[in-house]
Order: C-alpha cells, then structure tokens, then sequence
C-alpha cells in the first residue's frame, strides 16, 4: 500500500497527521471519510447510524498533504 503523509485540520482528529492511501498514479483522494468509531452507550435498544466525518484535500505543505474538515450540512426542518 503506497501512502503519503496527510495532516487533517478541524474535525474529530484535528491536527492528527496520518498516511492516506494514494491511487495507482500516486495521486491522495480528493476527500478522506473517516468513519465514528467507539462504543454504543445508551439507553436506546436501536444505536444511532454511524457518522461519516468529511475531509476535502485543501493543499500541500511541505510534502504533507492537508485535508481540512468539512461541517455537515444542516438538516433540514419541515
């Protein structure tokens, strides 16, 4: 698995450097999906759905390739 260096900026892992998985032309993916992990606690007999925390590839500094978090979009209310 060939990888390169990438600090994630904002978020759940905010400030974090970890390798990200490059495709066959050595290029990073566009955006990294980070899925929750941990332990279901609660009162509820059903857990939540998984969240999916987004991160869009912003820039490269210094070899190290920079992923910035990306807010969910708001639910919408009827």
């Amino acid at each position: 698995m060939a990888a390169v260096e990438a600090w994630f900026l904002g978020g759940p892992v905010d400030g974090r450097l970890m390798p990200v998985e490059v495709s066959g032309d050595g290029n990073p993916p566009a955006v990294v999906k980070l899925p929750q992990t941990g332990f279901y606690v609660g009162t509820s007999d059903v857990p939540a759905p998984a969240v999916e925390h987004v991160y869009v590839l912003a820039e490269r500094l210094d070899d190290v390739e920079v992923y910035q978090y990306r807010q969910p979009a708001p639910e919408a209310t009827d």
